[in-house]
């Protein structure tokens, strides 16, 4: 521009002069003219980005319909999200599990919620279903070495063989509890022994029984001749016995969740009396803490049973004493009842578990060897089978899986082997009267 306001400039920037013909020209220096290059190229260089950006957060704002056609999943996410259907560990796992994807691994975070749940997870499945669910969905639970600390952290540090009373108390004291059934039940666990930091003691082998109970931190020592001692004479568990507290209360309110009472590691080398010696214990103590346990429930195994039939007098003439227990209750209804073979006092009562009865009286029934005479009938399966093949399906609901089930210890077969249809359809086949009245007891 050919002005007196820009001679200071142009003299900064380069020289000015007139050709021959007496046109201007400018002439700008060369390191002048880089800079300004350099200068143009970083705006353009700013300028995609800047498009982009925008864009970007269109897109987050719009979903297209493309994309809602390729993932018809979206508009149910949607759809929940707006009505809020959705409770607030399931947004935390969805927020959680999306937010971990778009980072790499070390960065992954997980709220308390999802830890929490991830070690419900832990304790009810084992470290296989975590490693198994954490594997095949990436970003969802944290790792076991994560879960770690926050497990080991708990007040309350159970010991093999210690028997929480004191936390039993505390635990139902908010539900106002007073009455509750006891539990007792066995499992196969791999045998291992390890050691116990906290408790100081070795897990694994079997604790010696002091009547009934199992004496708690016995295997403790500082020598190594004595772990081997112990190596070459005492046995390694085999299995775990658990012994649950769940309260009971009235129809209508809400029961509290069963409580861990013991566990510990066994060879199953104990006696009736060893059971019986533990139930009635366990009963004065929880009596200690207002608590009165109305009965026990535990499995088939011939020892509970006997210990069972002992303590209630059932075809049994063993003297427990239980009826000049301070705390005894007396069953009216068995004063006028002559045919029901029980004592009326009683300090507790015994049930055996409904599922596994049921199960157990359907493989009776299943197997080949075994012959169930009724009178001058027999129960058998083979009522069952000619019911599938000969009447309709309609009228009993029958398949032969549910007559022949891989899993012994499948209960909906019991159900529908033994349901109203399949007993009415029964009576149209001959001599089936015995297996009527079997389903019946299974019923």
């Amino acid at each position: 521009m050919e002005s007196d306001r820009t001679v200071a400039l142009k003299e900064l920037l380069g020289v000015s002069g007139k050709d021959q013909v007496g046109n201007y020209s400018f002439f700008v220096m060369p390191g002048i003219r880089l800079k300004i290059a350099k200068f143009i190229r970083l705006l353009r260089s700013l300028l995609p980005s800047t498009n982009s950006s925008s864009q970007s957060t269109i897109k987050t704002s719009t979903i297209s319909s493309d994309l809602l056609q390729q993932y018809p999943f979206l508009n149910d996410l949607i759809y929940c999200l707006e009505s809020n259907l959705l409770n607030d560990l399931t947004l935390d796992i969805i927020s959680n599990m999306i937010s971990n994807l778009v980072h790499s691994k070390n960065l992954f975070r997980y709220k308390q919620s999802v830890k929490d749940f991830a070690a419900c997870l832990y304790i009810l499945g084992g470290r296989t279903v975590v490693e198994f669910i954490r594997l095949n969905i990436p970003g969802f639970i944290p790792s076991l070495p994560s879960l770690r600390p926050m497990l080991q952290s708990s007040k309350y540090h159970f010991i093999e063989g210690v028997f929480q009373y004191d936390h039993l108390a505390d635990f139902i004291k908010p539900f106002n509890c007073k009455y509750a059934f006891c539990g007792e039940d066995s499992t196969s666990v791999v045998p291992k022994v390890s050691y116990d930091t906290l408790s100081d003691c070795f897990v694994g082998f079997t604790l010696p029984l002091k009547h009934g109970f199992p004496c708690p931190r016995y295997f403790s020592t500082n020598s190594f001749g004595e772990l081997e001692n112990w190596y070459n004479e005492v046995d390694v568990s085999f299995n775990i016995n658990v012994h649950i507290i769940q309260g009971l209360f009235s129809i209508g309110q809400t029961s509290p969740p069963p409580f861990l009472l013991g566990a510990y590691g066994t060879n199953s080398k104990y006696t009736a009396l060893d059971v019986l010696k533990r139930w009635i214990n366990i009963f004065d103590l929880c009596m200690a803490q207002n608590l009165r346990i109305l009965g026990f429930s535990t499995d088939c195994d011939t020892r509970y049973m006997k210990a069972m039939r002992d303590s209630m007098g059932f075809f049994s003439k063993f003297e427990t004493g239980f009826e000049n227990h301070p705390d005894h209750f007396e069953i009216s209804m068995l004063q006028n009842t002559s045919w029901f073979f029980l004592k009326p006092h009683q300090l507790f009562v015994c049930l055996q578990d409904g599922v596994h009865l049921c199960t157990k009286l359907r493989n009776r029934l299943l197997a080949a060897n075994v012959v169930l005479l009724m009178g001058e009938q027999y129960a058998s399966v083979s009522y069952l089978i000619e019911l599938i093949e000969n009447c309709s399906k309609i009228d009993h609901g029958l398949v032969i899986s549910d007559v022949y089930p891989k899993d012994k210890q499948n209960f909906a077969s019991c159900v529908k082997i033994s349901s109203n249809g399949v007993l009415n359809v029964l009576k149209k086949i001959q001599n089936s009267e015995a297996t009527q009245v079997y389903l019946q007891v299974i019923f």
